[in-house]
């Protein structure tokens, strides 16, 4: 018995060693990119790592 299978066999497991690549939507944020170091969101005065971004 061999471990190999075939790739439209059920229960097959991606992982690094499989060699066919499924194409994925890009991530797209709907607001603009939060900094760091920008005020919180939250109107709290604070910058964002010390009050939300934890």
């Amino acid at each position: 018995m061999t471990n190999q299978h075939a790739h439209g066999e059920e229960g097959h497991v991606h992982g690094p060693g499989c060699s066919h690549h499924h194409a994925q939507a890009p991530i797209v944020r709907e607001g603009a990119k939060v900094g760091r170091n920008d005020p919180c969101s939250c109107n709290s005065g604070k910058k964002f790592k010390k009050c939300c971004g934890k």
